[in-house]
């Protein structure tokens, strides 16, 4: 065992021992910290009563352990060029956390070991004081980080953006200047909102949504949080790189008041310009938009809705709490304007009537385009690559999996954290488990008993992946390594599980049946669940390959898996490297729902 142990560390301190930094052509360093900040607004000093303020100024509900880079948050952006050699220097400061530093949306080409997931790629960096530099030539996109030792890491602040600019944007030509805007849900403590026990399996233990944030700012235009603006020049046109950095909450629904927005890409990938008066931005995503400062100088409201919590509003529901918005708002501010927006009202059931805009934005002219709603099948077909993909009428290899909540059932007093409905993805019942060295060292060998990964045949190239859904919670789900083409989707949330039938969420097993899925199938057979509604309707290849879409089917990283429903997605199984498929919604992810891809591994 010791020989083994020194043959695997041997070639690394080798190898580290050996490189060049002055190879890189990008090199930072991280610090990462504790700090006490205001959940609200962390790290943003506007001056005034809305100065960043010191621990002991701040309210007992506001206060928050954070972990931070480089002191902000967001963190730093990490910007580069297609192809260049990115050095990040990580050093760990944190006093009682290991940590792993993701790279959302980058492929890892060549370097699958900088893919950065504890368990999987590498240990944790040691914390008080321990440094590790991740290395990687990146892919173009917009694209973020995060920490991926334990997901509540990345909600205590541990995230930022990534802007890698291609060699040849196709299209530049459309804008002048670029912003990020990156959003985020909010909440004074995720250690404890964040977990999932007690509550409707697979919900957080606290709100729905608390609070939301916009480039690190929530507010309600008074003068302690005024409203978070993104600033524009008249006369020209920006590329906005939304990023969905949200932890619990599943999506929002984008509007900007009186600008028409032109979809460019999604998850990095590059596609047909298109206009849109609205999009959805699922957590993990990314989608950049096209904008021109064309209206009368002025405030613009922008909106960010997390529509799945509208109707908790104005009642609970069990064992969901009632939440005091659902709607999160920031102003397109034109440079110069001066005016400010006033505060929101209240509604008188519940909610609140958005702040007016000033200037143009008093009466904003209506814009043009679609609503373009991933949750939905019917808008798969509205966005096209710009580098289609085709797909052939058939995969070389085919798995099905299932997504549920295992049992037993949480008992009060008896059930630890993350003992009880836990959540999976895998050709069977099987939560995640943590292998003993990680995957990627072993080629899954050994030390990955019962560990839930598939390792790819080496004479399979297209492979597909069926993911039934058998519970009530819808999932967004996120692959490292590659992108994946959607190539069929269920149309259940347009019709008996749409949003507006929110009965969907309690139907009992043996109604829906009858009604509505003569397949449904529960997620685990034998354990008993509240109201007997953990299950699904799964794909019926034979009802269902006739909506599948092989022409050119769109690119992405991360899918929205609607609640009892069912995706078909296809990758192509050339990067060599033990990659991750999970849910990104946090609460997830310490209850299990995960798996990997053994890709390749003689290479």
């Amino acid at each position: 065992v010791l020989f083994l142990a020194l043959w695997r560390v041997a070639p690394v301190a080798a190898i580290a021992a050996a490189f060049d930094e002055s190879a890189c052509d990008r090199r930072v360093t991280w610090d990462l910290r504790d700090w006490v900040v205001d959940f609200l607004r962390p790290t943003v000093d506007l001056g005034g009563k809305a100065v960043r303020r010191a621990p002991f100024d701040i309210s007992t509900a506001n206060k928050k352990a954070a972990l931070l880079v480089n002191g902000s948050y967001p963190g730093p952006t990490l910007e580069a060029e297609e192809g260049e050699l990115v050095c990040v220097k990580v050093v760990n400061n944190l006093l009682a956390e290991p940590v792993a530093i993701h790279w959302h949306g980058l492929h890892m080409r060549g370097s699958p070991s900088m893919d950065g997931v504890y368990g999987v790629t590498q240990a944790g960096i040691p914390a008080q004081g321990g440094v590790f530099t991740y290395r990687f030539r990146p892919n173009a996109g917009t694209h973020f980080y995060h920490a991926h030792m334990q997901a509540l890491q990345a909600d205590r602040g541990l995230k930022g953006a990534i802007v890698v600019r291609a060699k040849s944007d196709p299209h530049r030509h459309l804008y002048q200047e670029e912003r990020i805007i990156a959003l985020s849900d909010e909440y004074a403590n995720p250690d404890v909102c964040l977990r999932a026990e007690g509550a409707q399996p697979g919900n957080p233990v606290c709100v729905e949504i608390d609070k939301a944030s916009w480039n690190g700012q929530w507010g309600d235009g008074s003068a302690e949080y005024p409203w978070p603006e993104v600033t524009v020049e008249r006369g020209k046109c920006y590329r906005l790189r939304f990023i969905g950095m949200m932890g619990q909450a599943q999506n929002f629904q984008i509007e900007i008041a009186g600008h028409n927005m032109t979809l460019i890409a999604v998850d990095g990938a590059d596609v047909e310009p298109i206009m849109l008066s609205r999009f959805n931005l699922h957590a993990g995503e990314r989608a950049d938009v096209v904008v021109c400062a064309d209206q009368a100088a002025g405030n613009y409201l922008m909106t960010a809705t997390y529509d799945l919590a509208c109707f908790l509003e104005t009642a609970p529901a069990p064992r969901m709490p009632r939440v005091d918005s659902c709607r999160f708002w920031a102003f397109l501010n034109y440079a110069g304007h001066m005016d400010s927006p006033g505060q929101a009202s209240r509604k008188l059931l519940g909610g609140y009537n958005p702040p007016h805009g000033t200037g143009g934005g008093t009466a904003p002219a209506a814009v043009a385009g679609f609503a373009w709603d991933t949750n939905l099948l019917s808008s798969w077909s509205l966005v096209r690559n710009l580098h289609p993909v085709p797909e052939p009428e058939k995969a070389d290899v085919t798995y099905v999996l299932d997504v549920g909540v295992a049992g037993p059932s949480f008992d009060a007093g008896v059930s630890p954290y993350a003992s009880s409905d836990r959540m999976y993805m895998f050709t069977e019942v099987r939560p995640w488990r943590k292998p003993q060295t990680p995957l990627l060292h072993t080629r899954g060998q050994c030390g990955a008993d019962g560990v839930p990964f598939i390792t790819v045949g080496d004479d399979a190239r297209v492979v597909e992946l069926v993911i039934n859904n058998l519970s009530p919670t819808a999932h967004v789900l996120h692959l490292h390594g590659m992108r994946f083409t959607v190539v069929n989707y269920a149309s259940y949330s347009e019709s008996w599980c749409s949003n507006a039938h929110f009965e969907c969420f309690f139907l009992p097993l043996g109604v829906a049946k009858p009604l509505h899925c003569h397949n449904a199938r529960a997620g685990d057979p034998g354990t008993k669940f509240p109201y007997d509604a953990y299950w699904g309707c799964p794909y019926d290849a034979a009802r269902d390959r006739g909506s599948q879409n092989l022409k050119n089917p769109l690119q992405k990283d991360m899918i929205s898996l609607w609640r009892r429903s069912w995706a078909v997605i296809r990758f192509r199984a050339e990067n060599p490297g033990t990659w991750l498929f999970h849910c990104h919604m946090e609460q997830h992810i310490p209850t299990g729902q995960i798996m990997a891809f053994n890709i390749r591994p003689k290479d």
